[in-house]
Order: structure tokens, then sequence, then C-alpha cells
């Protein structure tokens, strides 16, 4: 982690938080479109091309924890 002056290093964990959070969900919208493409591509009805696109973005998108765990030990 870099340290920023002025700083202190709340604000770089956040920075790093939504950073994480902004690339997961960018490859979440990507494999959507491309399981979207995959079912247009193998002759699914579209509304199956979809639904199987939501799914994915659904279960994808980001938590903000590593591993998806939603409870704090």
């Amino acid at each position: 982690m870099h340290r920023i002056p002025g700083h202190d290093d709340e604000v770089s964990i956040a920075v790093q938080y939504h950073g994480g959070i902004m690339l997961g969900i960018i490859i979440t919208v990507l494999v959507a479109a491309l399981v979207y493409a995959l079912c247009v591509a193998l002759g699914l009805p579209s509304i199956v091309a979809i639904v199987a696109a939501i799914l994915v973005l659904l279960s994808g998108f980001p938590t903000g924890v590593y591993g998806s765990r939603g409870g704090r030990v």
C-alpha cells in the first residue's frame, strides 16, 4: 500500500475498497455480456439469454468482502 502524504490510512483503505468494487463490477458486466453472446450463438431464445445474463449479474456483483462472506466474526 502506498502512503499518500497528508492522508491517513483510512482514506487509502477506502480508495482501495472502492477500486476493488469497481473492478469487480466491470468484470461481472463483461462476463454477463459473454454469457448472453454465448447463449445467442448457441441458438437459445433471447429470453433465456437475458435470464442467464441477469443471473450472472445478480450472483457476480462484489459484496466488498473477499470470498463474499456476509457476517463479521
